[in-house]
């Protein structure tokens, strides 16, 4: 008996299980195209308030708080797996709901066992030329059937004959272009120290002659009355592909009717000649291509044979994968051709691992039966999983997991397993791929073969492509104003009533003058509204707007997110599942910054927070935040009431952490409207100053206790009753209130709550400063600057008349000591002079 099992380990998103980027759903308009996208992106049917975007990464609704869990279509893929055991008899059935990129892995597990089916299939070449080797396959069948009988006890053989096409120039034929059926005795086909029959057979391309069978004397006696035919020595070629394609597809002989692959099947194609291929048809007036179907009549006739032309060998690999069989070329030598053994090497090259070849020898038969042995054990000892056919949409690929260590073809998509002993254990994870909901519009079912001999399941595979509030579309709806279709939560509005709620009513007319006001004001006449980056679309406010595309934002799309913020992987603030880019002018697109979302930080490039807590404790005790917040991101978040980066002080309206006097004191210094109403007209403490209303103004507004007024301070302690106990009010420091002192005392009970607040009455003369007269102040800087002056003035004047004075006495006393010498001044001329007349005589 054949065992294998079938597990199904798990089922995993493809996207989510080999990339940690999560996808950007914001585009989608609908709850289908939002789970066709990704198969993390989740569609929000009814938003909190503040949401905008119903279709974003199903976890981040969770963080956001932006929508309730029930309220998310998510649909997840499920795996039914079956709960019989399968067997070669009865295939396992599973079925997949898968999202779009979506896959399925489950494991099949593969025992091999000793008794798996083995069929053996002769072909044999019965013209004249192969009659010596009739007697040799008598005894192979038997030698075959005992060595098959050590590796598996159910075995079978089966035999047919070939020759080739019964028309000219393929064969003999008569003048009327008929063959010769039964020639005389004189021209005899078999040869007599063979012991055959003399009588010539019917000459056809292929003759089915015995069904696969575990009795050889049935197989011996179909061998026995094989007659032979004439085959011209002109024509060496035969028709072995007419004859493999037919054994291979037809149902004649008796293949098993397990699922493909419960057995190994094997065809022994005995011949000593080359094959005519497709187009050799042309040379006989066939011309009609082979259609590659089975064609036999009842008597296991060929009976297409001159109406098709021979098939090619593309067509009969497609045969033997479909019906996962093996060909074994067994060739006779005669006259030592070479090119036929190389003519059937190129057949096991194009077949690769579904044809081997064996040498026919009539006088040493063992090559031959080890060789057929032999591919039967080697078919026994591989394990693999084979489709039955491609499935458009679906990809499959097979890694296995081999007991003899790594997988034939490892790496590729699909993996196998050889040398596989009896009892080990093979096992093979499928894992199934849905492509586009648009190539999976409706189920598709694939058939995985297990070979050899271990059965088959059957897949189906459901497209989670829309969802299921699609189909529950409510028309009217009173959300749509009784005007739309509500589907998955969004309205679906009918022309003329825009708006998010179909509340909008607006003509075509102004639809077309109002797209004005999407044109940017920076734009030229020729430019399209919303810079040709979004769609003029009503809003929920009945006005026109721009509605950008998801890389654009601002009010007229100009603003581009990968341009004015941070990228991140290429997306900017590391795409929507991070956080979104917004600029503070989202016209000239300037101040640009990323708001992340939550579990993201940074205004470049939102981030992952950071998981340490070490930031937000406190130096001493080690606290997070003081135990007064929660740490988000590496920094505190505080609780109501507290301030601070460790949240470590305390809100004044914070009743918890203050004194009596400090919860007094915003009171206490309220405007004299709460000062002056009456103890039964409440006077709220807002943080940012004092209402008196009756109506409390947000939760984080605190009540006044009554606050009474006295004339003067009364000491240390103020005594008043409330609700008949005597309390006992102490005075608070002094604080300022507008350059004025205030004083007050803050009364509390037994639970230390504030029940009463008691102030003295503020004198102007007493408790603020006087105004100050600065005339005199001015008039006396001025003065005292000019009297300054002028004594600088004087000082200086004394002080110059004193050093001119010494100066000069000085002068005088140095002329007095002066004494001059009487002598000639070396530069002094006589203006007296005497010149002598060297030519004067006298007298003479």
């Amino acid at each position: 008996m054949v065992r294998w099992t079938l597990a199904i380990l798990a089922a995993c998103s493809f996207t989510a299980c080999v990339s940690g980027q999560d996808p950007d759903c914001s585009s989608a308009r609908s709850c289908d195209e939002c789970i066709q996208l990704d198969s993390r992106c989740g569609w929000c049917r009814n938003l909190q308030k503040g949401a905008t975007t119903r279709c974003r990464v199903a976890t981040q609704f969770n963080r956001t708080g932006e929508c309730d869990l029930a309220d998310i279509s998510n649909p997840q893929s499920t795996t039914t797996i079956p709960l019989l055991t399968p067997t070669l008899e009865q295939s396992a059935n599973i079925t997949l709901n898968l999202r779009a990129r979506e896959s399925a892995s489950f494991d099949i597990k593969v025992t091999r066992q000793a008794d798996f089916p083995v069929d053996v299939y002769y072909l044999l070449d019965n013209t004249q030329r192969m009659g010596f080797n009739l007697v040799a396959l008598r005894n192979f069948g038997s030698k075959i059937i005992a060595s098959l009988q050590a590796l598996t006890p159910r075995r079978r053989l089966g035999f047919g004959v070939f020759n080739d096409k019964p028309t000219s120039p393929f064969f003999y034929t008569k003048m009327d272009g008929t063959p010769f059926q039964s020639p005389a005795a004189t021209d005899m086909c078999g040869l007599d120290d063979g012991g055959l029959t003399t009588r010539c057979g019917t000459v056809n391309s292929f003759q089915h002659v015995l069904n696969l069978t575990d009795d050889i004397t049935a197989y011996a006696a179909a061998v026995n009355t094989t007659l032979l035919t004439n085959k011209p020595e002109e024509d060496i070629r035969k028709g072995q592909l007419d004859a493999l394609l037919q054994a291979a597809v037809c149902s004649q002989p008796g293949w098993n009717t397990y699922p493909r692959g419960g057995a190994i099947r094997l065809i022994v194609l005995a011949t000593d000649t080359e094959y005519h291929s497709a187009g050799d048809g042309i040379l006989g007036g066939i011309v009609r291509q082979h259609d590659g179907k089975c064609h036999l009549d009842s008597k296991g006739f060929y009976d297409y044979s001159t109406l098709q032309d021979y098939p090619s060998a593309g067509q009969i690999r497609e045969a033997l994968d479909a019906n996962e069989m093996i060909v074994a070329f067994a060739l006779a030598r005669i006259g030592g051709r070479g090119a036929v053994t190389a003519a059937y090497a190129s057949l096991q090259s194009s077949w690769s691992g579904r044809a081997l070849i064996a040498r026919l020898d009539p006088k040493n038969d063992s090559t031959f039966v080890d060789t057929v042995v032999n591919a039967a054990r080697e078919a026994s000892e591989q394990a693999n999983i084979r489709l039955s056919r491609a499935v458009e949409g679906i990809t499959v690929t097979v890694n296995a997991t081999c007991p003899s260590g790594s997988a034939v073809n490892e790496g590729s998509p699909i993996e196998y397993c050889n040398g596989m002993k009896v009892n080990s254990t093979a096992t093979f994870q499928v894992t199934v791929t849905a492509e586009d909901c648009d190539k999976l519009v409706n189920t598709k079912n694939l058939q995985l073969f297990l070979s050899p001999a271990y059965g088959s399941v059957n897949v189906d595979i459901n497209a989670l492509c829309s969802c299921p509030c699609t189909a529950q579309s409510q028309s009217g709806s009173g959300r749509c104003s009784g005007l739309g279709a509500l589907t998955c939560g969004q309205c679906s509005c009918p022309v003329g009533n825009p708006g998010s709620f179909c509340q909008c009513n607006i003509s075509e007319v102004n639809r077309v003058s109002n797209t004005s006001v999407c044109l940017s004001p920076n734009s030229g006449v020729a430019d399209l509204p919303c810079s040709n980056e979004g769609t003029c679309e009503v809003n929920d406010q009945c006005v026109y707007g721009c509605k950008c595309r998801p890389e654009y934002h601002g009010r007229y799309c100009a603003c581009r997110n990968s341009a004015v913020c941070g990228l991140h992987e290429g997306l900017a603030c590391g795409g929507t599942s991070r956080g979104v880019c917004r600029c503070a002018d989202d016209v000239a697109c300037t101040g640009c910054s990323c708001q992340c979302n939550v579990g993201f930080n940074g205004s470049d490039t939102c981030q992952p927070c950071s998981s340490s807590l070490d930031s937000c404790r406190t130096g001493t005790s080690g606290e997070v935040c003081s135990s007064n917040g929660n740490c988000v991101c590496g920094a505190c978040q505080c609780n109501f009431g507290w301030f601070g980066d460790r949240c470590q002080f305390c809100e004044p309206r914070n009743r918890t952490c203050l004194s009596l006097c400090q919860r007094a004191l915003p009171c206490a210094l309220a405007p004299a409207a709460c000062q002056s109403l009456d103890p039964t007209t409440p006077c709220y403490n807002c943080g940012d100053g004092l209402t008196a209303s009756t109506t409390r103004r947000s939760s984080n507004c605190t009540l006044c206790p009554p606050i009474e007024i006295i004339p003067q301070s009364a000491g240390d302690m103020y005594t008043f009753s409330d609700s008949g106990m005597v309390i006992e009010a102490r005075q608070c420091p002094t604080t300022q209130e507008g350059g004025c002192q205030v004083n007050y005392y803050a009364g509390g009970n037994s639970a230390n709550e504030l029940v009463r607040i008691v102030r003295v009455q503020r004198d102007d003369a007493r408790d603020c400063p006087q105004p100050f007269d600065t005339l005199p102040v001015v008039l006396g800087i001025v003065f005292g600057l000019l009297g300054l002056a002028v004594i600088l003035l004087v000082i200086w004047k004394i002080v110059t008349v004193f050093l001119d004075r010494r100066e000069y006495r000085s002068f005088i006393e140095q002329q007095k000591i002066a004494t001059w010498e009487k002598e000639s001044n070396p530069i002094y001329k006589n203006p007296h002079q005497r010149t002598v007349n060297p030519t004067f005589r006298g007298g003479q």
